[in-house]
């Protein structure tokens, strides 16, 4: 009888040890699926970055053709968070509360961007449809001044998203978001920067020529930009 109570008792050790094996293996497995999530979702935060730099390029042009009265109908393309949006409720969990923050409304600020490119794009195609042979100098000037308004609202609003970005990248663990503390304080006085850069780019682009921005290609774009490598 003694040694049928033992072989139960090894059957139902191994049982135990087979089952928290088991329990630890799955541990294990879904502790390394949402850090390769977090990792993609950082990943793609430096692909927006860098989509934003570029896109940024586009609307500083558009600003200083709009500094020279002039509308390009043109917009730029968007810029996708497929990952944000297929992966982010199997991390939600894992994230702390500053993190899912901070992803929230970069991504719906992003959203918003994208929207506000679409409607500027549809918005540029009429106007320059309506106005290309016009002779009303006074129509002309009026859609000049609302599609100026337009690229400047993009351009400020695809700066704020990438100051997001950059902050949350720098702040990876803990991208708090505080009212009157050191982040808020940090985004005013880049608001504030933000404002003039505008201004400097419109004055600027008044002394430039309409004719340059015909080129398609620019060898002092890329000595600038050579200048600009060697000089980090």
């Amino acid at each position: 009888m003694n040694f049928i109570d033992e072989k139960v008792l090894i059957s139902l050790i191994s049982v135990g040890v087979g089952w928290l094996l088991a329990q630890g293996t799955s541990l294990a497995k879904d502790l390394w699926i949402a850090q390769k999530l977090k990792r993609g979702l950082l990943h793609e935060l430096e692909d927006i970055k860098e989509q934003l730099h570029r896109v940024l390029i586009l609307y500083a042009r558009q600003i200083q053709i709009y500094a020279l009265n002039g509308i390009e109908p043109s917009a730029s393309i968007p810029i996708y968070n497929m990952f944000f949006k297929q992966y982010y409720k199997d991390v939600f969990s894992r994230l702390n509360r500053d993190q899912r923050r901070s992803y929230q409304l970069i991504h719906a600020s992003l959203d918003t961007l994208n929207k506000k490119n679409e409607d500027f794009a549809k918005f540029t195609g009429e106007i320059y449809k309506d106005l290309k042979d016009s002779k009303d100098d006074t129509a002309i000037q009026r859609a000049v001044g609302l599609w100026g308004d337009e690229v400047t609202v993009l351009y400020m609003t695809a700066k704020e998203v990438l100051w997001h970005v950059n902050y949350h990248l720098k702040n990876k663990r803990n991208p708090a978001l505080d009212l009157m503390g050191p982040m808020h304080k940090s985004y005013l006085k880049f608001a504030e920067e933000l404002r003039h850069e505008v201004k400097k780019i419109i004055e600027q682009g008044k002394n430039l020529n309409r004719e340059d921005f015909a080129k398609v290609y620019d060898e002092a774009i890329f000595e600038k930009s050579n200048s600009s490598r060697r000089a980090q």
